[in-house]
């Protein structure tokens, strides 16, 4: 994965297969304040275990949103 995009969905593609109820939730014109707590801090916990895999890099892992 090298952009923001490519991050985000990924994210979204592995919720639907681990919480699909949570994936429900996804809106094209929602920004990140507008997900409930469950899903900004899975999104956190799914960009920190990239970085540390060394599949992104630790600044993207800082700078990318949902």
């Amino acid at each position: 994965m090298k952009t923001k995009t490519e991050i985000r969905a990924n994210f979204w593609q592995m919720l639907q297969e681990t919480a699909p109820e949570l994936a429900k939730m996804k809106r094209a014109r929602k920004t990140q304040n507008d997900y409930p707590a469950d899903i900004r801090c899975a999104f956190v916990d799914y960009t920190d275990q990239l970085a540390r895999a060394g599949e992104i890099t630790q600044t993207m892992a800082d700078n990318v949103t949902l």
